[in-house]
């Protein structure tokens, strides 16, 4: 399929853009190990990066209403490259004495301008994208960015190894500034007369353009039961967070480490397998998202349910790929449906109140689960998470009408 020159400025800069993600974090954890020695410390990364997407998907739409989806891309993207540049000086020339909270409070700052990039990337695709080629577009980036996300990892232990964290960072900076450069290149369609006369309706105040997302999402029946399904679901999807699953491997499997691995890499293997089956089933899955979104919940559910009662390591590898197979498809149907149900102006502002409620909702669940695994052991988190997605599922059978309504 031929896309847009747009597009492939769009999903280039944006691959530069989620390699540096990765490698920087893995440079920082690095970092912060060799500077403190403490486990602590290197578990703060995480809060703080999604303490500040939080408040960032929180402010996006006063963003959003001032400046084009590739002007957001594009400068906070540059402003990425800045701070990142800003603490690979700081440990050329100052490492091991800087202060750790000047550490933190850059890592604060990028990830505040990363959290708008994810709602602004989804909300750009159908500005660039023919409405019937959704789904074969949302399945070429995904298996972009889990190719990424799988690979990411590896690579950047081994340039640890052979450049060291310092240059990883650089090395980083320079992924961003490519990055910036190919998304100022990127030509969004024009606006239609509807959102014209919307752009130029009288001033609105600040919280109103904070709250439009949120009452468009309670307004709309097929964005709001995507909306609940997702928060649900974002409820289960930290059960498979890295220490989790290693003390399902640890505790249930009773096998050495390495497993730990080989079970994240199956999974991710399976979310890349899904995205090419949508690829290349991109037109019948189009014609029938409802039924992929409602069956592939259940199917991620009665899977889940499964893994927490195996004990066989095979199988453990072979239902987490097949997990994150389900997970993929049903996925990029979630996603295609909710950009053919907002329209184009209302779409980052949706995107951008859905992100922020996902990424309070996987934090709340994160520290869940990791008190269900204390207190009643991990095949109990993994048995919780599976019902968690059993009431997703149940919630859109008795809403399926309106996921009917949105195709």
């Amino acid at each position: 399929m031929k896309y847009s020159s747009s597009f492939r400025f769009l999903w280039l800069g944006q691959s530069f853009a989620n390699l540096g993600d990765v490698l920087y974090i893995v440079a920082l954890i690095t970092m912060i190990y060799q500077l403190t020695g403490s486990a602590t410390y290197m578990a703060l990364i995480p809060f703080f990066v999604t303490v500040s997407q939080f408040i960032s998907g929180m402010l996006a739409p006063l963003v959003i209403d001032r400046f084009s989806l590739r002007g957001i891309l594009a400068y906070s993207q540059t402003g990425k490259a800045i701070l990142l540049c800003l603490l690979a000086m700081l440990v050329v020339f100052y490492f091991p004495e800087f202060n750790i909270a000047l550490v933190f409070m850059i890592v604060f700052f990028i990830s505040f301008l990363d959290g708008w990039a994810t709602p602004v990337r989804n909300a750009m695709i159908p500005r660039l994208v023919a409405k019937d080629d959704l789904v074969h577009a949302n399945s070429f980036l995904s298996i972009l960015d889990q190719t990424i996300r799988l690979g990411g990892w590896s690579m950047g232990g081994m340039l640890l190894v052979l450049l060291g964290s310092d240059q990883v960072v650089f090395l980083t900076v320079g992924l961003y500034v490519m990055a910036s450069f190919l998304m100022f290149f990127i030509k969004e369609r024009d606006i239609s007369v509807g959102e014209i006369l919307e752009e130029t309706a009288p001033s609105k105040t600040n919280w109103t353009k904070v709250r439009e997302g949120w009452l468009f999402i309670w307004r709309a029946p097929a964005v709001r039961t995507l909306t609940v399904m997702s928060v649900i679901e974002a409820l289960a999807s930290a059960v498979w967070v890295a220490a989790i699953v290693y003390i399902f491997v640890e505790e249930v499997l009773k096998v050495g480490e390495q497993w730990w691995g080989y079970i994240n890499a199956s999974f991710f293997l399976g979310l890349i397998i899904g995205g090419m089956m949508s690829l290349r089933g991109s037109k019948l899955l189009n014609q029938r998202l409802p039924s992929v979104i409602v069956w592939g919940t259940f199917s991620t559910s009665l899977l889940t349910f499964l893994f927490a009662l195996n004990m066989l390591t095979w199988m453990a590898l072979f239902l987490s790929l097949v997990i994150g197979l389900t997970e993929q498809i049903k996925g990029i149907a979630h996603q295609t449906t909710i950009q053919k149900s907002v329209n184009d102006h209302q779409l980052p502002k949706v995107y951008s109140a859905q992100y922020a409620l996902e990424l309070l909702t996987f934090g709340v669940s994160v520290l869940l689960l990791g008190v269900l695994t204390d207190m009643w052991g991990v095949r109990m988190a993994f048995i919780l998470a599976s019902c968690f997605l059993f009431l997703s599922f149940s919630f859109s059978i008795l809403n399926q009408k309106h996921l009917k309504g949105a195709n």
